[in-house]
């Protein structure tokens, strides 16, 4: 399994398995991978989450583990990344990429992006790169980066931004949206910060409902 930017996985190592999710390793050519895979039945469809430039797996209000213990039972996998060099825009695009490669490679037919903040754009991205991405979602998305995003049409493009985000105002998921193709929708959350802080319920019902259309 490869992608075509200069990676290449040469295997994938089990480490344990929590209450149904697998942790993973994903061994490249430019380092070691970790996911946090939650696999579905059939195994077609999967939605990658990518979290900001620090990293992690937990993604905002706990957004990424929630969609994993919950979606898998409508049928859409979640895979969480964790990047190996974070804040590093080409490296974290390269682990995007193998974590698309690898969903690809354990027969994942059509795939999401889910990116927050600096990994929005990395998630918008991606989304213009793999044949296998069906939609991407920018969470509090960085404008950085995600200059490409015109190229992402016509696959769908979810843009969700809170009103009183103080660390990227969400001006720049408005100038995202601007710059899109269509399809493309902008849901701006009153009152939400950055990492929506007691929105968690109204976030993960936006993300999975679209999930649940566009996959």
């Amino acid at each position: 399994m490869s992608d075509q930017i200069g990676l290449r996985i040469v295997g994938v190592e089990q480490r344990n398995e929590v209450d149904g999710a697998h942790h993973l390793t994903i061994h490249t050519t430019r380092g070691p991978l970790p996911m946090i895979f939650h696999p579905s039945e059939p195994l077609t469809r999967a939605a990658l989450c990518v979290s900001g430039a620090s990293g992690g797996f937990i993604g905002p209000g706990k957004l990424y583990e929630s969609l994993g213990a919950e979606l898998p039972k409508d049928r859409i996998a979640i895979a969480r990344i964790d990047y190996r060099e974070p804040n590093e825009f080409g490296e974290c695009l390269l682990d995007a990429m193998a974590g698309l490669s690898f969903l690809r490679g354990v027969g994942c037919q059509r795939a999401a992006l889910i990116g927050h903040s600096f990994g929005g754009a990395v998630a918008i991205n991606a989304g213009t790169l793999s044949p296998i991405v069906a939609t991407v979602i920018a969470l509090s998305s960085q404008l950085a980066g995600a200059h490409v995003v015109a190229d992402l049409a016509p696959k769908p493009l979810l843009l969700v931004h809170g009103t009183a985000d103080q660390i990227l105002p969400h001006h720049s998921s408005e100038a995202i949206y601007e710059r899109a193709g269509e399809p493309k929708t902008l849901r701006l959350v009153s009152g939400a910060d950055h990492v929506f802080s007691g929105l968690a319920d109204e976030l993960r019902t936006i993300v999975s409902d679209w999930l649940t259309r566009n996959l």
